[in-house]
């Protein structure tokens, strides 16, 4: 490994195991074991896919709604027809864009979903993350971006300067690594993932890699949906993420501003220990979702519990304090019943809240 450049991290985020964290860290491992042993249907499986191929470009800024028909056409059609950059213009996004002027959007569209599918099902690339972490996160790109991007920049670090903004105002919410530290920044991070992360929580560990390739953005375009990606591969790799049933992109899309500002404050404050929260809240929610849908999750909230939440509009918010008080329960029998009512789909958590807050559906 070389020596890290100027303004190099030395190492990801810490972060402090919050009871929270680690509640839903045993969380996600109770209900990958639950959906791990059902077997759900083609249908199913698709549209568990389709939800996340959406979101995670909609988190991107896409204006894709749903994931178009006919992808393999699409892409024969138009894979390999972005032309090579003009002489003396960089292969950046923008200038494969420009250069796809020509390609109707909702073709541009098909092929970006078609990337993230890509990924999605790059389960051979799962074991690389360990193994040879930069060659498979390179690989990934290629996949991701195929028919998007210039090939000859595909896979490789940018050479540009960028930012994250809120796109609504402008604002800048925080800025990437410098392009001349990239190399060093990746191969800190592959250090990483082949000593460090083997010993945390596979939850724990995917969120840290999601949020260094967010910071890094190591790549001339598609890091969002790159990092997201690699950390469900992570997941896949370490049996958290059975039939690609671990969505947590429709969950972080349910507020986009709030996904990348988090980012932004976990990077001012050097703690992960809220961003590892919402992250794995995320991958909670979108489990429970697949194993609802399979209609495997047994237990019922008690009539008390239930009488609670009758009694609130949908959508209307409300805390652990006020379930444990109005019910006369403990605190700790107050947390097993907004288990069953989110098993149930009566409820569910309202993201950055440290499981303190939750909203009736």
């Amino acid at each position: 490994m070389s020596t890290p450049g100027p303004g190099v991290a030395t190492d990801v985020p810490a972060f402090r195991p919050t009871p929270h964290l680690e509640h839903l860290c045993a969380e996600v491992a109770g209900l990958a074991a639950t959906v791990r042993a059902s077997q759900p249907t083609a249908d199913v499986r698709r549209a568990n896919r389709d939800r996340a191929v959406v979101a995670t470009l909609q988190l991107d800024g896409s204006p894709i709604t749903a994931v178009p028909d006919h992808l393999d056409m699409v892409v024969e059609a138009v894979a390999g027809s972005v032309p090579a950059p003009r002489e003396g213009r960089s292969a950046s996004w923008y200038e494969s864009f420009e250069l796809l002027d020509d390609t109707p959007d909702e073709q541009v569209l098909a092929l970006e979903a078609a990337g993230v599918v890509a990924g999605l099902e790059a389960e051979d690339l799962a074991a690389g993350l360990l193994d040879d972490p930069l060659g498979a996160l390179a690989e990934l790109h290629r996949r991701v971006t195929r028919g998007l991007l210039a090939p000859e920049r595909a896979g490789t670090a940018r050479t540009t300067e960028q930012a994250v903004h809120d796109a609504s105002i402008g604002r800048i919410l925080y800025y990437t690594v410098h392009p001349q530290t990239i190399t060093a920044e990746l191969e800190r991070l592959g250090s990483w993932l082949a000593e460090a992360a083997a010993e945390l929580d596979p939850v724990v560990a995917s969120g840290l890699l999601h949020l260094e390739l967010l910071r890094i953005h190591p790549f001339e375009a598609a890091n969002g949906r790159v990092s997201r990606l690699a950390a469900r591969l992570w997941l896949r790799h370490h049996g958290l993420d059975p039939h690609g049933s671990a969505a947590a992109e429709p969950v972080l899309a349910t507020d986009r501003l709030g996904y990348h500002e988090e980012v932004a404050r976990t990077l001012r404050r050097r703690d992960a220990a809220m961003w590892l929260e919402r992250w794995a809240e995320a991958v909670a929610t979108g489990l429970r979702g697949a194993a609802r849908a399979e209609r495997v999750l047994e237990g019922e909230p008690s009539a008390a519990t239930l009488g609670f939440v009758a009694e609130r509009p949908a959508g209307s918010a409300f805390t652990v304090a006020e379930l444990r008080d109005e019910t006369g329960v403990t605190t700790a029998a107050a947390r097993a019943e907004l288990g069953q009512l989110l098993d149930a789909g009566h409820v569910e958590r309202v993201l950055g809240s440290r499981g303190l807050r939750f909203v009736v559906t």
